[in-house]
């Protein structure tokens, strides 16, 4: 019930504030933050209430083709030049509003930035007082009047500036009569609202959903509610500005302004939204008294808190570790000869490539010292459980410095019809570290591993000599949208032992990922201590 009334004044604010010149998004994000400081926010996250926004602009849109269908007819039959008028005066707010959704979606939901717009539109709307108009109409206006309202609009992509004041005002000062000036306000918002609503309707309706979403039947209230309220306020605007001032909705901007301010004075509670109309959201509604709202003994409320607490922290911890780690990493220089004058990648991800163009060089760490193996290498987060390496370094980064260095891609090992071995230039890896005394060791990646077979006996001898990978490259992969995927970056597959299609190093043999079957262990004694930071150099093996 409550989020049927909250939806209904959202949409309210929205149909009336979109046409009288006060700002419906300003407005809107101030009754948004009113809701989150009641502790019953619509949405549980800035873009998902702008969406919500974008959504409700739906109806007000149904409100202009009502209101304005015979004009509309109109345009289509004798006054048709108004049409090419319309969409080129929709160009300049297509080309502003696009790339600020896209790069500050948080300005919309600002208040500091609204608030300072709400003065903004004030003094706009008592500039009418010195434009108050002429006697031009939609069919003798000309196409720099149009453009110039269009540049208007632009302007008013930022929320608490009135779209429908900034472009009336604006027509005005082209001298055309206060009418005819709102007509072509209005009928200009018809493309800007229905390419927004267009663009946004299929992904809210997908979040809508899931968590912090809102049902499907309260945004189609919305919508009709936010259309009536539109209809109702259009129509007696249109009549007002027959005699009434435009400048007096200036004293109500200006008012709006410290009262938006004075809302950020308040922190917002912390609550979690749950999809309307789920049992289990209501259930699982996030209260302040946990214990009252799932009725829980006092002693399993405390336990079940405690428990929250402990997983927060050790969260926090391994988000501490995590990110000091990192820092030790951009510290660290290769072990190599010169390497000062490697030439770097990415100024991220700590890979280079040699001056002489011949090799690759890249940091990782020991992961894993005992156990069979899938992976020589992997990246960091993905497989440590089955890799002896594991490193930071995007594989796609890793990719394109061997084909820096002129190494030649082959294919990823195939399964079918038949097993086809992966293939590419032969690739050496050669290992470098300091050990605890500082000293620095050398060995091929071979020495660090044994058969399976082997690996239980503490003095055998490597026997896989005579492995070596190739340059398989990793393969791509399409999803469900025709999106193309490097397999790689997400598996995380950088040097396999047993074929994967998604490794970008790979043994050119038939093995298997079968952990029963696994031919290769770790040689255990031959490995320096977890975590130890391991210099990699790759290189094709006739640049050796």
């Amino acid at each position: 019930m409550l989020e049927l009334i909250q939806i209904i004044i959202i949409a309210v604010v929205q149909g009336i504030g979109e046409f009288l010149p006060i700002s419906s998004s300003g407005h809107n994000a101030v009754v948004d933050k009113i809701f989150q400081l009641s502790g019953h926010p619509l949405a549980n996250s800035d873009s998902e209430f702008i969406k919500l926004n974008v959504f409700l602009h739906a109806g007000t849109l149904i409100a202009v083709l009502i209101v304005f269908r015979q004009r509309i007819f109109a345009m289509l039959g004798r006054d048709w030049r108004l049409i090419p008028m319309l969409l080129a005066a929709t160009v300049p707010a297509v080309v502003v509003g696009l790339p600020i959704e896209k790069l500050f979606p948080w300005i919309e939901t600002n208040l500091y930035i609204i608030a300072g717009c709400f003065i903004l539109t004030g003094i706009l709307l008592l500039t009418s007082l010195r434009h108050s108009g002429g006697n031009k109409t939609t069919s003798t206006m000309t196409w720099l009047d149009a453009m110039f309202i269009g540049c208007a609009q632009a302007v008013a992509v930022l929320p608490g500036l009135s779209r429908s004041g900034t472009t009336i005002v604006a027509g005005l000062y082209r001298k055309l009569n206060r009418e005819e000036a709102a007509a072509f306000s209005f009928l200009l918002s018809i493309p800007v609202i229905a390419g927004g609503t267009i663009l946004e309707t299929k992904d809210l309706l997908e979040d809508s959903a899931g968590e912090g979403g809102v049902a499907n039947y309260l945004l189609l209230i919305g919508v009709a509610v936010s259309c009536l309220a539109g209809i109702i306020a259009l129509v007696w605007l249109l009549n007002w500005l027959k005699n009434g001032k435009l400048w007096y909705f200036a004293v109500w901007v200006f008012l709006m302004s410290p009262m938006t301010y004075s809302l950020t004075l308040f922190p917002v509670p912390e609550v979690t939204i749950t999809p309307s109309g789920s049992a289990a959201g209501a259930a699982e509604q996030a209260v302040p008294n946990a214990e009252s709202a799932l009725d829980l003994p006092p002693a399993k409320a405390a336990e079940d808190a405690e428990t929250k607490k402990e997983q927060e922290r050790v969260l926090a911890e391994e988000r501490e570790k995590e990110r000091k780690l990192i820092d030790e990493e951009r510290k660290l220089l290769p072990v190599i000869d010169n390497a000062d004058s490697l030439i770097p990648l990415d100024k991220d991800d700590r890979i280079w490539i040699t001056p002489d163009r011949k090799a690759v060089v890249f940091i990782g760490r020991v992961a894993m010292r005992e156990g069979l193996l899938e992976l020589f290498a992997c990246r960091t987060g993905t497989k440590e459980h089955e890799s002896i390496l594991s490193v930071r370094v995007k594989p796609y980064l890793i990719h394109a410095a061997l084909l820096l260095i002129e190494a030649k891609q082959g294919k990823a090992m195939q399964t079918q019809p038949v097993f086809t071995p992966a293939t590419g230039d032969r690739i050496s890896i050669t290992l470098r570290w300091k050990d605890t005394d500082g000293g620095v060791k050398e060995v091929p990646a071979q020495n660090w591993i044994s058969r399976a077979e082997e690996s239980e006996s503490p003095d055998a001898a490597s026997s896989v000599s005579a492995l070596h990978w190739v340059f398989s490259g990793s393969t791509e992969y399409q999803d469900d949208e025709g999106r193309t995927h490097y397999l790689a970056n997400e598996s995380g597959e950088l040097i396999g032992l047993s074929n994967f299609p998604g490794s970008v190093l790979d043994v050119p043999i038939q093995s298997s990922n079968d952990n029963t079957q696994l031919m290769f262990a770790c040689f255990t004694r031959h490995i320096p201590p977890l975590d130890t930071p391991v210099t990699v150099i790759l290189k094709r093996t006739d640049n050796e």
